[in-house]
């Protein structure tokens, strides 16, 4: 089955199909709509990627930084817990790891195999909201929506000096996701890259 999450003109196209991955002491490796991914820790950090991730947003007020907890329910997780939720959810195709950061800032790296949700796509006021919502697994029932067949979901963004994850979070528990189905990556793109974890980059 193939899902598509729709938010404005632009379209993101999600396999269930994915097959079951290894994770092994030293890499993590899964396949994804079709594609191998592998999950590494290199031998020497990128300190220019960590500095690019650790930069304050300057869209964010006062200190913004992000709780520990994103909301009551929802588990928080570090680097091992994501790793395992792609050999297992990811790769068999009943999870996907959410990029709640906006498209532009997608093009300095990203986690590999997520999926770009950006925040503004799940507010209350998006005319999208329910076709996203849709898209990961909900179903139409009335005029209300029934989660029980959703997708598990991983949400993270640029790390610990942000809150969109969090925002995202709460946005999604409005809309009637359950909180047992969500997991917040509160160290985002700033603590994978402070590990050496692989990243990807959008293609110029």
């Amino acid at each position: 089955m193939k899902r598509s999450l729709y938010f404005g003109a632009s379209v993101i196209a999600v396999s269930g199909t994915a097959l079951f991955a290894q994770a092994q002491a030293d890499q993590t490796s899964f396949n994804f709509n079709g594609q191998d991914f592998t999950i590494t820790r290199a031998a020497q950090v990128n300190l220019e990627a960590v500095a690019r991730f650790s930069a304050p947003d300057l869209s964010c007020e006062g200190k913004c930084l992000s709780p520990m907890v994103a909301a009551d329910g929802v588990d928080t997780i570090g680097e091992l817990d994501v790793m395992t939720f792609m050999t297992q959810a990811v790769a068999n195709g009943s999870g996907l790891i959410v990029d709640a950061r906006l498209p532009e800032n997608r093009s300095i790296g990203f986690i590999p195999a997520s999926v770009n949700v950006p925040l503004p796509t799940m507010e209350a006021e998006n005319p999208f909201r329910q076709d996203i919502l849709l898209a990961l697994g909900a179903r139409a029932l009335g005029d209300t929506l029934n989660f029980s067949d959703a997708m598990d979901l991983v949400v993270f963004d640029a790390g610990p000096g942000t809150t969109d994850a969090q925002r995202m979070i709460n946005n999604l528990l409005d809309a009637g996701y359950p909180a047992e189905k969500i997991k917040y990556y509160r160290g985002g793109m700033q603590v994978w890259t402070a590990l050496g974890l692989t990243t990807q980059e959008q293609p110029s």
